[in-house]
């Protein structure tokens, strides 16, 4: 009995797998192309120590 119930989810699952396949397959591709502009800033050199007396 239990093979059988191990063979049905093992069958369920390729099903499910083949159908998520086919729809990835399917569906038409949208090529969106987004510019990311990535920029450098100049940053100063600021040393902003903390000092704790105790």
């Amino acid at each position: 009995m239990r093979h059988n119930i191990l063979g049905g989810l093992v069958i369920f699952m390729v099903v499910v797998t083949c159908l998520i396949m086919i729809d990835d397959i399917s569906k038409p591709k949208r090529e969106e192309i987004k510019h990311i502009n990535a920029g450098a800033v100049k940053v100063e050199q600021q040393r902003n120590l903390a000092v704790i007396d105790n």
